[in-house]
C-alpha cells in the first residue's frame, strides 16, 4: 500500500445539547486522479495530518520501532511538511528539544507554526517550531497524572488544548479515563473538563464495550485514534469524540464546554477519524470500520445542521483515509498507511 494525498474539489464556499437537523443532506460524488508523488523513508501508519494557510500538509509517520516494555508501537517519527505540488518543505525534529528520547502523537498548525506535543521521562512539552525549523525552548505543562495524549490544539488566543487517556503507569498503555484540560501558553492549567459523557465512556471502556477498544494501543476510541480536534477561528476548539453517533464538544480558551453537537450519518458503522473547520464550516471526515468502506466527508454548520455530504466513489481503496486540509479549494485526504510513497491525488467534483 501506499499513502496517497486527495484535493477534493467542493461546491462551497448550562452545556447546551445540540441535536441539529441531519435530514436529506446534498450528496456530491467525487472522484480522483494522480498529481504525484514524494518517497518517504520507512513505511508507517499517519496518526494524524494537518496543513497550514498556504495549502502545506503535515504529517507524521508512526515509528515501525516497538517499546519492548509495553510491546505497542513509539512515536519518535518527525513531522514533515509538504507542499500542495508534493515537495518536502521541511523536516521537524521534535526530539533535538530533549536530551532523553521523547515520543510524540499529536501536532497543531497554528498561524502557519507548528506545534508539536512531546513527552519524556512522563513529563509533556509544547515545542514550537518556526518555518525555518528552528525551535523555541519547550513549554511544560502542569500535569499531575500519567497521561498518554492523543490530541492537541492550539486556540487562537495562544492556549492549548490536550485530550488523551490518564491513569497509573501500571495500566499503561490500556487506559480507559478520558483527560481533556485547557493550558495557558506558559504550561499552567487554566481548567480541567470532565462531562457526564467522559465519565461513561470510562465506564464502557473498563467493562470492554466492543466501541471503545478498536485499536491494542488505544483504551477508549471515545477519545483515541478516531477522535480529532480543530481550531476555529471563533476562537472555540471543536473536539470530536469517537464514535456513532458522532458528539462535538465546542470549548472555549477558559476551558468552558459552551454546546455540545451531535452529528448522526444514520450509517452507526461509519467512524468518523477528524475534523476541520473553514469559513464557519465543519468538515467531518469518516472511515473504514470493520468491513465497512465507505469514504465520506460530511459538511456541518457550527450548529451541527447538515450541509452537504461529499463520497469518494473512486480513487484508492486501500487505506482509511483521513482528512487533513478544509480550506477554499476543497478538501486534502491522506491514507492512514505509507508505503513507499506520498501519492496525491486530486479529486474534483462531478
Amino acid at each position: 500500500m501506499r499513502t496517497h494525498f486527495i484535493l477534493v474539489a467542493a461546491l462551497f464556499a448550562v452545556t447546551p445539547m445540540v441535536c441539529a437537523s441531519q435530514d436529506a443532506p446534498r450528496v456530491v460524488n467525487v472522484n480522483v486522479q494522480a498529481r504525484g508523488d514524494m518517497p518517504v523513508s520507512y513505511s508507517g501508519h499517519i496518526m494524524y495530518a494537518a496543513c497550514d494557510e498556504n495549502g502545506n500538509v503535515y504529517t507524521q509517520l508512526l515509528s515501525p520501532a516497538l517499546d519492548t516494555a509495553t510491546h505497542s508501537n513509539t512515536y519518535l517519527g518527525p513531522v514533515q511538511k509538504i507542499t500542495p505540488e508534493v515537495k518536502s518543505a521541511g523536516v521537524f525534529r521534535f526530539g533535538d528539544a530533549f536530551s532523553d528520547r521523547a515520543e510524540s502523537r499529536a501536532f497543531s498548525v497554528h498561524d502557519n507554526r507548528l506545534y508539536v506535543l512531546a513527552g519524556a521521562k512522563n513529563e509533556l512539552y509544547v515545542v514550537e517550531f518556526a518555518n525555518d525549523g528552528s525551535m523555541k525552548a519547550p513549554v511544560k505543562l502542569q500535569i499531575d497524572s500519567f497521561l498518554i495524549p492523543f490530541h492537541f490544539a492550539v486556540f487562537p488566543s495562544g492556549e492549548y488544548l490536550v485530550v488523551g487517556l490518564t491513569g497509573t503507569i501500571s495500566q499503561r498503555p490500556d487506559l480507559h479515563t478520558p483527560f481533556t484540560a485547557v493550558f495557558a501558553a506558559d504550561g499552567r492549567l487554566v481548567k480541567k473538563i470532565y462531562e457526564p459523557e467522559d465519565e461513561n465512556a470510562r465506564q464502557r471502556g473498563e467493562a470492554g464495550d466492543s466501541r471503545h477498544w478498536r485499536y491494542t494501543d488505544s483504551g477508549n476510541e471515545f477519545i483515541g485514534w478516531d477522535a480529532d480536534v480543530t481550531s476555529g477561528s471563533d476562537g472555540n476548539v471543536y473536539l470530536l469524540h469517537g464514535f456513532s453517533p458522532q458528539l462535538i464538544y465546542v470549548i472555549s480558551p477558559k476551558g468552558d464546554v459552551v454546546r455540545k453537537v451531535q452529528i448522526d450519518t444514520g450509517n452507526p458503522e461509519l467512524a468518523a477519524n477528524s475534523i476541520k473547520f473553514y469559513a464557519g464550516r465543519l468538515a467531518v471526515g469518516y472511515g473504514w470500520l470493520g468491513d465497512v468502506q465507505q469514504d465520506l466527508i460530511k459538511v456541518i454548520d457550527l450548529e451541527g445542521n447538515s450541509i452537504a455530504d461529499y463520497e469518494v466513489r473512486e480513487g484508492p481503496k486501500d487505506s482509511d483515509l483521513i482528512l487533513a486540509c478544509y480550506n477554499a479549494e476543497g478538501f486534502t485526504l491522506i491514507p492512514r498507511w505509507a508505503d513507499t510513497k506520498l501519492h496525491l491525488l486530486i479529486a474534483k467534483t462531478r
